[in-house]
């Protein structure tokens, strides 16, 4: 394990270039990082039970409980299936369509490496994780309001692939027998494309593509304790900071092929940051085989660069997301059935961040799901490895809300008699690698 480092660090450019987008679970994060934390419904606050991936994920102060060395390395299949619906109103009476994306299995990698520094007083840990994203792959559709082509008044097909990756250096310490206190660094990393752009001015009815995927740099920390209120019994405290991130900046070209300028140079960006998360956990070790946790968590959109403003700019152009805050709960399992063979599932709920009013303007980034169930297996396969996979649905959520036109009320106010819905569902496997020497 002391030799890892190497690995470890291929692991990471591994990471690093196998990061595409997928829509996630919690906003546009995903519920859990790597097969043992997705499986327990993503609990880690209060601990997660020997996992590393978990402990980066969630509460940096988790190191302490991670004896001697330890490594894991995740794989991810993520398939999300969405639909757009949409109706507006005609002369000839309502023009209703139905489409669905484009839906193929999408790989999220992760990996971790702790070691003990000082036994029982200091634990070191570094991570690369795919963490989050979102994207759309609808086609034009000459029979759907919205994705009719751009001469008939549409968007044509409408794509975005949004990916999200942190890299995160930690330490956690020993404050006392029984309060271990936990810091990171979170390097972030993020890449976004979207067909056609509505956050920059169009040019006529026309919105420009930003299509060769922009990547930006972001920044920012966590910090966490877990304190041991009984030999059983854990209590955790988290806090992730704002993530700040350089502007998205796009070389496009004008799109209107009436204007005289058609096909000339544009340059336009857009700054999305990552929203402040507040939490707390509490753990317990039920039996010598059960362990229970429970996490409640707060993610704050509302005022986040990006996703803070909505509606149409005097512009024309679309100010922003317009999410609201989320409340996320999560609770999880383990049982441990033999010595070598272990059961997990757990349970998480988001708060749908779209307000109803805002559906129109999140239909490049349908971040819906609210409810999702999950299981996972684990087996020590050989001596210090284990191998563990999981399952989640996320069940199908929805949300509505009317069409906006900058040329009706000046894109305050919807049109009467229009509909937007976003749906989705997902299905997830993954699988872990974890190693442990002590």
């Amino acid at each position: 394990m002391k030799k890892s480092l190497t690995g470890v660090v291929l692991a990471l450019f591994i990471s690093l270039a196998w990061a595409p987008g997928a829509s996630a679970t919690d906003g546009h994060f995903l519920h859990g990082v790597g097969a043992i934390n997705s499986a327990m419904g993503g609990v880690g606050i209060a601990g997660a039970k020997d996992d590393i991936l978990g402990v980066l994920y969630h509460n940096p102060a988790g190191l302490m409980a991670l004896e001697g060395h330890h490594a894991a390395f995740s794989m991810e299949l993520f398939k999300p299936d969405r639909t757009l619906e949409a109706t507006a109103p005609t002369q000839q009476g309502p023009f209703t369509g139905t489409q669905q994306s484009k839906s193929e299995f999408v790989p999220i990698p992760a990996f971790g490496w702790s070691s003990e520094v000082i036994e029982d007083k200091l634990v070191i840990g570094f991570g690369g994780l795919g963490i989050g994203g979102f994207g759309v792959d609808y086609r034009q559709n000459n029979m759907h309001p919205l994705l009719a082509p751009k001469t008939m008044g549409g968007f044509g097909n409408v794509f975005s692939n949004f990916s999200l990756l942190k890299v995160t250096p930690a330490l956690a310490f020993s404050a006392s027998e029984k309060l271990s206190i936990g810091v990171a660094a979170n390097i972030d990393w993020s890449s976004l494309s979207v067909d056609p752009f509505p956050a920059t001015s169009p040019n006529g009815a026309f919105y420009p593509s930003a299509t060769a995927s922009a990547t930006t740099f972001g920044f920012g920390f966590q910090a966490g304790l877990i304190y041991e209120l009984t030999d059983a019994v854990n209590f955790g405290l988290a806090y992730t900071s704002k993530q700040m991130f350089d502007e998205f900046t796009w070389n496009s070209t004008n799109a209107d092929p009436t204007d005289p300028a058609f096909g000339t140079h544009r340059e336009f960006s857009f700054k999305l940051n990552a929203p402040a998360i507040v939490g707390a956990g509490i753990s317990l070790q039920a039996t010598d085989q059960l362990f229970l946790a429970a996490d409640a968590k707060y993610y704050m959109y509302s005022s986040t660069e990006g996703f803070d403003e909505s509606g149409f700019t005097q512009t024309g152009a679309v100010a922003g997301f317009g999410w609201d805050d989320i409340k996320v709960f999560a609770l999880g399992g383990q049982f441990d059935a033999t010595d070598k063979i272990l059961f997990r599932a757990g349970y998480n709920y988001s708060d749908n961040p779209i307000p109803e009013e805002n559906s129109f303007f999140n239909v490049a980034a349908p971040a819906v799901i609210q409810h999702h169930l999950s299981l996972g297996f684990g087996a020590e396969v050989a001596t210090g490895v284990d191998l563990s996979l999981a399952y989640y649905r996320a069940f199908e959520s929805e949300v509505s809300g009317p069409l906006y036109n900058p040329a009706y009320e000046f894109g305050q106010v919807g049109v009467p008699g229009s509909n937007v819905t976003s749906s989705m569902f997902e299905n997830s496997f993954v699988m872990q690698l974890s190693f442990h020497h002590h």
